[in-house]
């Protein structure tokens, strides 16, 4: 955090000057602090309306003003010590070139295709990193008006999973309905599902389970859900679930092995080269 303040107060000091300069034309002027417009030139987006372009210099300017407004003040309130900033300035230095350094290098060697095979085997091998924090459910949620016809027979349709029938429903759906949706094919959190029924309907955590119609009627809509597949919080969640998850977590790992074996590898160098010296007591 102490590292973002410092940057943020770089960042707005930047972009002024004490000495006047006859050649720009001053914005505004705080103390004896000027902000020029060339300060904001690279900062406003080529071809916006004038009207956009003055909006975003004017708010611009004003957050420098403020800027500079508590940059006065502080120093101000603050003692020589206090104000006397170059050891988290070097430290922030330091931190970033090393940070880009890394970026630069994870840019250049990081290999960023993981198999289905390896995110697999991390899934098995670490079931307790997926224990879901919430009920999930593959289901049919459908929207009709209080006046849709056949529904009857849409219920028959939903209540057995085949080709044929998920064909009837599509096309009675795309004819009838207001919101059709179709999560059969994936998981989605159970919460997202309760979000689309009435408030105060029957659908609740304690009484969802598998193979389980809903319904539920308001002053406009009649709502359908069909429940096909269900598990409980608590319980390891399907890989399926959870791929996306995988792949992005075998990709850090890859990382901070590349930015360990980096550091490594240059310190190792070093003692072979006698690079650095530790001096005791």
């Amino acid at each position: 955090m102490k590292y973002i303040l410092i940057a943020s107060i770089l960042f707005f000091s930047g972009w002024c000057t004490k000495k006047k300069d006859k050649s720009d034309d001053p914005l505004a002027k705080v103390g004896e602090t000027y902000l020029y417009k060339s300060h904001l030139r690279n900062l406003v987006k080529a071809g916006l309306a004038k009207e956009d372009s003055l909006s975003m210099i004017n708010s611009l300017t004003e957050k420098w003003i403020r800027k500079q407004l508590i940059l006065e003040k502080a120093v101000l309130n603050l003692t020589d010590d206090e104000k006397d900033v170059e050891k988290e300035l070097d430290e922030y230095r330091t931190s970033l070139i090393i940070y880009k350094y890394e970026q630069k290098l994870i840019g250049e060697k990081l290999d960023t295709i993981v198999t289905n095979g390896e995110m697999m085997n991390y899934y098995n091998e670490n079931p307790q990193n997926f224990i879901l924090n919430n009920n999930i459910v593959k289901a049919v949620f459908i929207k009709l008006p209080l006046n849709a016809q056949k529904v009857p027979e849409l219920k028959e349709w939903l209540k057995v999973e085949n080709d044929e029938n998920v064909k009837l429903i599509d096309n009675y759906c795309f004819q009838q309905a207001i919101k059709y949706d179709y999560f059969n094919d994936k998981w989605i959190g159970f919460e997202n599902i309760k979000m689309l029924f009435p408030f105060g309907s029957e659908l609740s955590d304690q009484n969802v389970s598998a193979n389980k119609m809903y319904e539920a009627t308001d002053s406009l809509f009649h709502y359908l859900l069909n429940i096909r597949d269900f598990q409980s919080k608590g319980t390891v969640a399907p890989y399926y679930y959870v791929e996306e998850n995988i792949k992005e977590i075998i990709i850090l790992k890859r990382k901070q092995k590349l930015i360990y074996d980096l550091e490594n590898k240059i310190y190792f160098d070093a003692i072979n080269k006698n690079n650095f010296k530790i001096f005791k007591d």
